[in-house]
């Protein structure tokens, strides 16, 4: 997909806060989020890159970085990832009820190795450290390669 990849530095342009209107920021957002009766999360790559997993269109995502004839210089195995404090994050919230329903982009497993229940996450492309059992539905998180 090195072909979807953004094409000048404009379009990977990261952005950064003060301090100040960080907080005033978060404050809003905190008090949107206390405030609403039906708060869904929607997450993709980002929520994983501090967990060593790279993101796809960042400055140093997957494809950026292909189209330019690179590769990520280093990347955590999503077997061997830990979930991030955004991660554990979300299962606070819905923990106290405020997070109703979590949508994620993402295949590495790290909402489920949260601890996120699975009847309220929709992994959209699935989980590729998850087995299902074709006799019985039961599900297991695999920690090892398979082939």
């Amino acid at each position: 997909m090195a072909f979807s990849a953004h094409k000048d530095a404009e379009q990977v342009r990261e952005f950064e806060a003060d301090e100040k209107t960080l907080e005033k920021q978060a404050a809003q957002l905190a008090q949107w989020i206390k405030d609403s009766k039906h708060f869904v999360v929607f997450t993709g790559a980002g929520i994983s890159t501090s967990a060593g997993i790279p993101d796809f269109r960042g400055p140093q995502g997957v494809w950026t970085l292909r189209a330019k004839g690179e590769y990520p210089k280093s990347s955590t195995s999503t077997l061997s990832a830990v979930p991030t404090k955004g991660h554990m994050a979300l299962v606070e919230m819905e923990k106290k009820g405020l997070l109703k329903f979590l949508i994620s982009q993402n295949c590495d497993g790290l909402h489920r190795r949260s601890g996120f229940p699975p009847e309220k996450l929709a992994e959209l492309h699935g989980n590729s450290n998850l087995d299902r059992c074709i006799k019985c539905g039961k599900e297991y998180l695999r920690d090892f390669h398979t082939r």
